[in-house]
């Protein structure tokens, strides 16, 4: 596990640490420090160790990135029998009993592998989710997009965690399996495809204008990286570019928290404006 100097000085600077646990054994977490644990990709057919060392430390905060679970099936019938079984996972609900959660979902939580809003049973999906992670969201009825803030030592942290499944446009057949070497995938759609729909992006605009000394921006498929086929910000280059523009223009650092592929991975970009960008 590889950490980038001045990725953690920014964090050291603001007195904040954000950890991935499962790879690793960690030592009680510092005092002066606010720890925020993430994490993403868990099976609950497969073996459920990684739980002690999630466990082994403490934690301001915890949030899950997506793929929480993974139906057997592309059904709505599977997925119901997936949130049973993520139910009885003990660790998870000890977890859940000591520290506060957040959570967003990806693919294969929202209902099938690569979904996007043409899912058929994405509103049945919806009040699955919201009803076994029971937190705050910001819309009622148009996904699972939230925002949280934590102070600490007078510093202001602000988490927010998008939705990209929801509201998702389909790209068309070219973008699952074209890529252009920028990363770009070719478009059969006349119109832009979206990931997060106009009224996510009003939200998210609003909310990464608040005032804060660090942002965190949790995103269930990966920001930076780009030199992949899997799904990617990239792959959607409107907004790829208008999130670039968003966190170019507020002051506050920002980092980013992806999910989805399972890896290990801190990528870096540079702004026009100078600003660095981790994921």
């Amino acid at each position: 596990m590889g950490y980038t100097l001045s990725r953690r000085n920014v964090l050291k600077a603001l007195g904040l640490a954000v950890c991935t646990p499962v790879f690793t054994n960690f030592a009680k977490a510092d005092e002066n420090e606010w720890v925020l644990g993430f994490g993403s990709c868990m099976s609950t057919r497969r073996s459920q160790n990684f739980w002690k060392a999630i466990l082994s430390r403490q934690y301001n905060h915890w949030a899950f990135l997506g793929d929480s679970l993974y139906p057997e099936k592309d059904t709505l019938d599977s997925l119901e029998k997936a949130y049973a079984e993520l139910a009885k996972i003990e660790p998870l609900a000890q977890l859940r009993s000591v520290v506060s959660l957040s959570a967003t979902w990806d693919d294969h939580d929202f209902g099938a592998d690569n979904a996007d809003s043409s899912l058929p049973y994405r509103m049945e999906s919806l009040q699955l989710f919201k009803k076994f992670w029971t937190q705050d969201y910001a819309s009622p009825g148009n996904g699972v997009y939230s925002s949280r803030t934590f102070e600490h030592q007078g510093k202001t942290i602000q988490l927010v965690l998008l939705d990209l499944r929801f509201n998702r446009t389909p790209y068309g057949q070219s973008s699952k399996t074209k890529s252009l070497a920028s990363g770009h995938p070719e478009s059969l759609d006349p119109q832009p495809p979206q990931l997060l729909g106009e009224e996510q992006w009003r939200w998210f605009e609003s909310e990464m204008e608040k005032p804060a000394d660090l942002k965190i921006v949790g995103s269930s498929i990966q920001v930076l990286s780009y030199d992949h086929h899997f799904e990617k910000w990239k792959n959607y280059p409107e907004e790829y570019d208008r999130l670039m523009g968003l966190v170019g223009r507020i002051s506050p650092p920002t980092i980013f928290l992806s999910g989805d592929r399972h890896l290990h991975e801190i990528s870096k970009n540079q702004l026009v404006s100078g600003r660095t960008l981790y994921d």
